[in-house]
């Protein structure tokens, strides 16, 4: 190897939040658990959601509302974290559809354990580490005001929280990775 090839580190990334979404879940239900690879899936079905806009710097937009879908939730038992695999359907106000994948991590700390267990009523986004990066789908009928999505790296920083019913959502607040010149 040529060192005379080696980068120097860029500037480091700057996450400005731009939108949140808030998701209610049916209880999780376990599809299958096999110790012999160390691994347990589990179905999480988004029933009702939506993603409204904060208000941020570069004045990015985004609203969706009737979000439905569901989660494949891999947990990895030994190492004690969960890897999502979540695919999300839903509509602007406008009536364009919107589809959303993301691939996401959870370390499954006692606050998290505390939520899912029905120990307690929240974990918090500062405490947890529950993450998403979103990928945002439009088709043809999406406003223009919402196309900056298709093209910017997202990160989501989440936590979960029940409402008074005992019901279980997931809720993230949405960063965009806008690269420092």
């Amino acid at each position: 190897m040529d060192s005379s090839v080696t980068p120097s580190v860029p500037k480091t990334p700057e996450l400005e939040p731009v939108f949140l979404i808030n998701l209610k879940l049916k209880p999780p239900a376990p599809v299958f658990t096999n110790k012999t690879r160390n691994k347990a899936l589990t179905l999480a079905t988004v029933v009702d959601g939506y993603i409204s806009t904060v208000k941020n710097k570069y004045g990015f937009e985004l609203e969706a509302k009737e979000i439905t879908g569901f989660d494949d939730i891999t947990t990895n038992i030994a190492d004690n974290y969960n890897e999502l695999d979540c695919k999300l359907y839903g509509k602007t106000p406008e009536g364009a559809g919107i589809y959303i994948t993301y691939y996401g991590l959870i370390k499954l700390s006692e606050a998290v354990l505390a939520v899912l267990g029905g120990n307690s009523n929240a974990s918090s986004f500062e405490d947890d580490y529950v993450t998403s990066n979103p990928r945002i789908h439009f088709d043809g009928d999406v406003p223009d005001k919402y196309k900056w999505a298709i093209q910017e790296n997202l990160l989501g920083k989440g936590r979960f929280v029940k409402d008074p019913s005992g019901t279980l959502y997931v809720q993230y607040y949405v960063y965009v990775d806008k690269v420092i010149k």
